[in-house]
């Protein structure tokens, strides 16, 4: 082999091995890119995988309390029906207080008026009135007075205390003299007052036509 020949094959050889070095190299390179593009990639997995936990128990919160929230709606919605029946049957209580009260007040007014103390010109005829004895008087006074809802009287005949508090109310409701004595003009009105409140209500259970 001549000496030209020998020094091309050295620098093929040369070449060659120069060739295989940087195809090494590039190839380590590669490795090493790849290997780095994973870790970046897994890195980048992590944090959206923690990204989408978060998220999740974000709506996980709120989907709870919008849940607690709903039920509270529910509950107040309960509450407010209860509200508006209780206050329909107040107002149903009301009307009815009412329509008792205009009864006792024109209860009342009849009986002041029919009541009411007679002129001097007609006291020969009150003189004429045959008086019962005293007993029967204070019992049929009684029974009036409770009828009349002056008091829860025991109908005993007997003049005491309770019976004398009853007649003064019953006088100063009917417009007569305050004495709680069991005078004739009393009684008379007494008989009187309860004929009128039995008539009306006698009116009041007749059926509308």
């Amino acid at each position: 082999m001549t000496r030209t020949q020998d020094t091309r094959a050295t620098t093929t050889r040369k070449l060659m091995i120069s060739g295989l070095a940087v195809a090494a190299i590039a190839g380590w390179g590669a490795y090493g890119y790849s290997a780095l593009s994973s870790r970046q990639i897994e890195r980048q997995m992590n944090g959206q995988t923690a990204a989408l936990q978060d998220y999740q128990a974000q709506f996980l919160t709120q989907r709870r309390k919008a849940e607690e929230g709903a039920r509270e709606v529910a509950r107040l919605q309960e509450q407010l029906v209860s509200a508006r029946s209780e206050n329909e049957r107040l107002a149903v209580k009301a009307r009815e207080a009412e329509a008792n009260l205009a009864t006792a007040q024109e209860q009342l007014a009849s009986l002041q008026k029919l009541n009411a103390p007679p002129a001097l010109g007609n006291a020969p005829a009150l003189r004429g009135i045959t008086p019962s004895s005293a007993k029967q008087d204070i019992l049929a006074a009684q029974e009036t007075l409770t009828k009349l809802g002056f008091g829860n009287l025991e109908a005993d005949g007997v003049m005491g205390p309770t019976t004398r508090q009853a007649i003064e109310r019953f006088q100063q409701v009917v417009g007569l003299t305050v004495t709680g004595e069991l005078h004739g003009l009393t009684l008379q009105s007494l008989m009187r007052s309860a004929k009128v409140v039995a008539a009306q209500n006698e009116r009041a259970e007749q059926p509308a036509e």
